[in-house]
């Protein structure tokens, strides 16, 4: 019992302690810490823009140096868009880059939805893997262009009005691709 009155009686002084002097260290430690979380961001911000500015081949708007971001062949037959030289960096750039995706998503849906279902039930499967891959790599497209107006915003070349009005296009877009996907799903009578 005498240890435990003890144990209670230090708990309530450290208690005591950490209410009376650690409120107003807490606040300024908080601070500090809001303060140095800033600064990192803003130098990683910048290292960001060293690296996409002075390095021809290296990263796209993620800043990853080891990944371009080309990915392997999509089938599509285009450009990915993703090439460092044209990685867009300001709002027209990506109104281009959204309306040549919107462009090639409107292209690749109507070649899905005229996927004829093959007769035969063991063939749907494959069948429905082949008319999706397209779609697929579109779908990658849209999520790395995604990134990259997330990336600009960050980076401060386009404001956040600009960001969600891509952002909401590109969700347009992504829509399209998975009613696509849903529908030769259906079709198919694959459930993926």
């Amino acid at each position: 019992m005498n240890k435990t009155l003890r144990s209670i009686a230090a708990a309530s002084c450290l208690a005591a302690a950490l209410s009376f002097g650690g409120c107003a260290n807490g606040n300024a430690a908080t601070n500090e810490i809001l303060d140095r979380l800033d600064t990192m961001q803003q130098e990683l911000d910048e290292l960001k823009t060293d690296i996409n500015g002075s390095s021809s081949g290296s990263a796209d708007a993620g800043g990853s140096p080891s990944d371009t971001g080309t990915g392997s062949d999509t089938g599509t037959g285009s450009d990915t868009g993703t090439d460092p030289a044209t990685v867009p960096t300001d709002a027209s750039g990506f109104d281009t880059a959204i309306a040549d995706l919107e462009t090639r998503v409107a292209e690749a849906v109507a070649t899905a939805d005229a996927v004829a279902v093959p007769a035969n039930a063991a063939d749907r499967p494959q069948a429905y893997f082949d008319a999706t891959r397209p779609l697929e790599a579109l779908d990658d497209e849209v999520d790395r262009l995604d990134d990259q107006v997330e990336n600009a915003h960050r980076a401060h070349t386009i404001d956040r009005g600009t960001m969600w009005s891509l952002e909401d296009r590109l969700d347009a877009v992504d829509d399209q691709l998975d009613h696509a996907k849903d529908s030769l799903e259906r079709r198919m009578g694959v459930d993926d």
